[in-house]
């Protein structure tokens, strides 16, 4: 399996290492490949461009349950 394409920070954020679990301040325009650090950033407005989410199965609706 490949790794997923870094993505590129539109704003400034905070997060926390992975590994280490220091504070982090990661500026505009930094390329984050990280999936452990990308899964921190949940505001969209964040990204230039957002990175692609996991394929993940839906959930049934009650209409759709036999």
């Amino acid at each position: 399996m490949t790794a997923p394409a870094p993505s590129v920070l539109a704003a400034t954020v905070h997060v926390l290492d992975p590994a280490s679990r220091e504070p982090l301040v990661l500026t505009v325009g930094t390329e984050v490949a990280d999936p452990a650090v990308t899964e921190q950033i949940t505001n969209p407005a964040c990204w230039a461009s957002p990175p692609t989410a996991p394929a993940t199965p839906g959930r049934k609706t009650k209409a759709t349950q036999d």
